[in-house]
């Protein structure tokens, strides 16, 4: 059985259009299957009909149709939203009203640890559920009068100290913000060494630095290893061996290097005097604010001719870094969806050989003005034909597509492409074109 037969002259002048293949399809089993051909027809439209007696076929109301043309309003993203959804270590700032709203916020806050799969609440005090945009502006001037009064008392919070640390990753997915969360955690950190030792005395202080060395140096490792881990790893995917340990013992350098530069300027300047008005005074006692009033002070004097704890061991400066994971990402962006045409018949795949040549003279440029280091330069540049290599079987992995798809439509042999990539001519082409750039 079969729906029916499509007339010669109407099937000639589709054949290379790939969105009427469903027509052409009809017409080879209505060939196949018949051993005599009907002069059926068939109509492709929105109308329905029950008169099928005649030879004529439409759909009803649960077979083709035609769509109605689709519209949609383009909605600008809300940025205010965006960066409430930032871990506190890559949001661009920390005001004197986002130090109000945390101490507000204070009242919804569950305090407690976790034994096994069990949370266990250290805090009896009733618990007050609000969203910060429901905050009114009379509550937080009531609050910021009580705190005016009172202030913040000397006690370190370390539950927000220790929240604040979370969420220290880095990988491809917010590289652009490695050089922001390590400011944030090295500033964080120097406030409060420097609020500790000026502050408490005795067990008291060793009992509070401890505390302190241990949440920094496990924000310090989750950055290094999460870093390490995806941007070192793609790299050594692609030949490049030791830059997983490499870029992990770089990324500890540079936190360290800059929690000593903001250790050396607190001791050279003091923040704290910039905070003069009384109603200001317990801003003082924030360390998340001080910390945020300590980047914006080293931002302010910091030039370009500083200079970063380099060795063989970790040989990456914190411009390296931002450079090699951002490059990273376009290189995966492109294997995971490669922009290149596997569909159409080819006689060889020179041009593809040609259009990496050209990619890879308009990075090595790129690379060469950056600014980065010979070793890093070196580096990405080396990763370049490991990942022809890859790209080249991400496109096969299309061609197998193409492939699966003929062995289910064997109508569709010979109208789209199923050889694989041929990787001769396309080395050939690229080395080409390099030779002659």
């Amino acid at each position: 059985m079969f729906v029916g037969q499509i007339l010669q002259a109407r099937v000639q002048p589709i054949l290379g259009n790939r969105q009427l293949f469903g027509q052409v399809k009809v017409f080879s089993e209505a060939i196949v299957q018949g051993t005599t051909l009907r002069e059926d027809k068939v109509e492709i439209g929105t109308n329905f009909s029950q008169d099928v007696d005649i030879g004529l076929y439409r759909p009803n109301g649960n077979q083709m149709r035609i769509l109605s043309s689709v519209s949609c309003t383009k909605v600008e993203s809300d940025e205010k939203l965006q960066n409430e959804l930032l871990p506190p270590s890559e949001q661009s700032s920390y005001t004197e009203k986002d130090a109000l709203i945390n101490q507000y916020m204070k009242q919804s806050r569950i305090e407690g640890y976790f034994e096994g799969d069990t949370f266990v609440r250290t805090s009896t005090d009733p618990v007050k559920l609000i969203l910060k945009d429901q905050i009114s502006e009379q509550e937080l001037e009531s609050l910021k009068s009580e705190l005016v009064e009172k202030g913040l008392g000397n006690e370190i919070d370390w539950h927000k100290v220790a929240s604040d640390l979370s969420s220290m990753n880095v990988g491809f997915d917010n590289i652009e913000n490695f050089e922001k969360k390590t400011h944030y955690l090295a500033s964080r950190y120097a406030v409060l060494k420097d609020r500790i030792q000026t502050q408490f005395t005795g067990d008291k202080q060793e009992t509070e630095l401890q505390k302190l060395e241990q949440l920094y140096t496990d924000a310090k490792e989750e950055m290094a290893n999460s870093f390490a881990e995806s941007i070192g790893g793609f790299y050594e995917s692609l030949g490049q061996s030791g830059t997983i340990d490499e870029m992990r013992n770089s990324v500890l350098a540079v936190i360290d290097g800059k929690a000593k530069e903001y250790a050396n300027y607190l001791r050279q300047n003091d923040i704290y005097a910039k905070i003069d008005e009384p109603d200001d005074q317990w801003l003082k006692q924030d360390d998340a604010y001080m910390a945020a009033q300590l980047r914006e002070s080293v931002l302010s004097v910091q030039n370009d001719t500083q200079t970063e704890s380099i060795n063989s061991q970790a040989p990456y400066s914190e411009k390296d870094l931002t450079y090699a994971g951002i490059y990273a990402r376009d290189l995966l962006q492109q294997l995971e969806k490669p922009q290149w045409d596997t569909f159409t018949l080819k006689e060889n795949d020179s041009d593809l050989g040609k259009y990496l040549a050209e990619q890879y003279k308009t990075v090595s440029d790129e690379i060469d003005n950056a600014g980065i280091s010979d070793k890093l330069s070196n580096m990405l540049k080396n990763s370049f034909e490991p990942f022809i290599e890859k790209f080249m079987n991400a496109l096969d992995a299309k061609i197998d597509q193409n492939r699966q798809r003929v062995a289910e439509n064997l109508w569709q042999t010979g109208l789209i492409r199923t050889d694989y990539i041929d990787r001769s001519s396309v080395y050939d082409a690229f080395q080409n074109a390099i030779v002659g750039m």
